[in-house]
């Protein structure tokens, strides 16, 4: 019996503050693709290991295929029906496996999960790590720059949030956060996704505009932030999109 597994493929801008950071990212990938070299490092309680499988050409740009392992600390063991134990390790660690292919020149990384976890954040936390000053953002790719037009409104109605996280260290990772304060709820019954609607039913009603688009811009960037709905216009008087 053949096996099949459906994956969810994350497409994000790579933004940093030094304008040179996408020809460092080449030369740093070309490097170790050339010398079989992995990249090795800690964030937090955890180890992580970045290994460049794979150098690709996409429509005339260089591509890099991508593995990276986040250690797992805790929740995974043996078991039979008499017992539970430690998983039995001669040598290294047991770990999440994530994918991705990052193409420099155009600044544009694709990532997924093997299994569970979020794969955005654990490449993030690798590319911050190359960075020297360690200032890069992950942002979505939208259709049409959808997000430039709803954050140019000045009148908001409603926003709509829906998060999901794989596991409660994600979850316990983003409420120790500026936008997990905006979901204390979530912390206070152990959950693991949250949907929210915020609106100002009435006709002369409207969200406050500028913390609107702060929440947003915050959520855009979040990788467990799986829908984001926004009813507005550039005008009062306007028709609501």
């Amino acid at each position: 019996m053949s096996w099949t597994k459906k994956i969810i493929v994350n497409y994000h801008y790579i933004e940093a503050l030094n304008t040179n950071f996408s020809t460092y990212l080449n030369n740093e990938l070309n490097t170790a693709y050339n010398n079989d070299k992995a990249f090795s490092f800690e964030k937090g309680p955890s180890h992580f290991l970045v290994k460049v499988n794979d150098k690709i050409e996409l429509d005339g740009n260089v591509g890099y295929f991508l593995s990276l392992v986040k250690e797992k600390n805790t929740g995974t063991v043996c078991f039979n029906d008499n017992d539970i134990f430690d998983i039995p390790v001669a040598d290294g660690k047991i770990g999440e496996l994530h994918y991705a292919i990052i193409i420099p020149t155009l600044n544009i990384l694709l990532s997924f999960a093997a299994s569970g976890g979020g794969s955005v954040g654990n490449f993030k936390k690798f590319l911050v790590e190359l960075a020297v000053d360690g200032n890069v953002a992950l942002m979505p790719v939208l259709e049409n720059k959808i997000d430039i037009q709803t954050l140019s409104w000045d009148f908001y109605k409603k926003i709509g949030v829906s998060l999901r996280f794989p596991a409660y260290d994600y979850q316990a990772e983003f409420m120790a956060s500026m936008a997990g304060t905006l979901f204390g709820l979530l912390d206070e019954v152990d959950g693991l996704s949250v949907n929210i609607t915020v609106a100002a039913p009435k006709s002369n009603h409207k969200l406050n505009a500028s913390n609107t688009k702060r929440v947003v811009n915050t959520l855009l960037a979040n990788e467990f932030c799986n829908k984001l709905v926004l009813k507005g216009a550039d005008d009062a008087g306007e028709e609501i999109q």
